[in-house]
């Protein structure tokens, strides 16, 4: 169980993850997460039942035990493991939203990406080696859960991949300090693709120049950035609402 939390190779090779606290357990669960075992403290056997479906194993354990177990040292009193598979890539490339995050290596941003993005009505999300792992117990717990609403694919070659969405004529939009164009100047598109990179280093250079317009968010005169979490949001919502004209 500790190896799930703790091993990203031992998590792929089980296709298993480990989801913390109630709120993520449920928000999994409304958009068909996969669960197979509960672990939950003596106080919260009731809550846990909730979650109970045919195949699902509980297990009541010592809040020590628990605690040790979990990422963030408290869980709530609840665990869930839940059976997890990448999506292909000709699927995600039919998607009409798709988000990329480039070498973003705080799953907390991840996460928080990941949960905006599922409220903007995003479909995907794909990954980058050198990204946090979408799967890690604290990326799933800033996206609430939301993870599971999604399709998602980690570990990509993006220069090949963004070359395919091209291809299936996504219009890919990526978001960098070096853009030229004002985020609230895209033009709409059937299919958009959204880049993401790292506040240190934005989208790196073999991404970026394949990307169909580079766009940027005006900053006051003394803030170099937003938050990567912050400014994709900006742009995931204005896609939206282009959706929406």
């Amino acid at each position: 169980m500790r190896r799930l939390v703790n091993d990203r190779r031992y998590r792929d090779a089980q296709n298993q993850v480990v989801i913390e606290g109630p709120r993520a357990i449920q928000s999994a669960l409304n958009v068909g997460a996969d669960l197979r075992e509960i672990f939950h403290r003596p106080d919260r056997s009731e809550v846990a039942a909730t979650f109970l479906k045919d195949g699902v194993l509980l297990h009541e354990v010592d809040s020590d035990v628990l605690n040790r177990i979990a990422e963030s040292g408290s869980p709530q009193g609840l665990l869930a493991v839940a059976e997890v598979h990448d999506s292909g890539l000709e699927s995600i490339a039919e998607c009409r939203r798709v988000v990329v995050i480039d070498s973003v290596q705080d799953p907390g941003n991840v996460g928080a990406i990941v949960r905006t993005a599922a409220a903007a009505g995003f479909e995907a999300v794909v990954t980058s080696p050198g990204t946090a792992d979408l799967l890690s117990p604290r990326s799933i717990r800033a996206s609430a859960g939301n993870l599971f609403s999604m399709q998602f694919a980690r570990n990509i070659n993006l220069e090949s991949f963004i070359a395919a969405l091209l291809g299936e004529g996504h219009l890919v939009v990526a978001a960098d300090s070096r853009g030229e164009n004002d985020f609230r100047s895209l033009k709409p598109a059937d299919h958009m693709t959204l880049v993401l990179g790292s506040e240190a280093q934005g989208v790196s250079g073999d991404v970026m120049k394949h990307a169909s317009v580079l766009v940027t968010i005006p900053m006051g005169q003394h803030v170099e950035s937003l938050n990567v979490a912050v400014a994709g949001g900006l742009v995931m919502y204005q896609m939206q609402a282009m959706d929406n004209d």
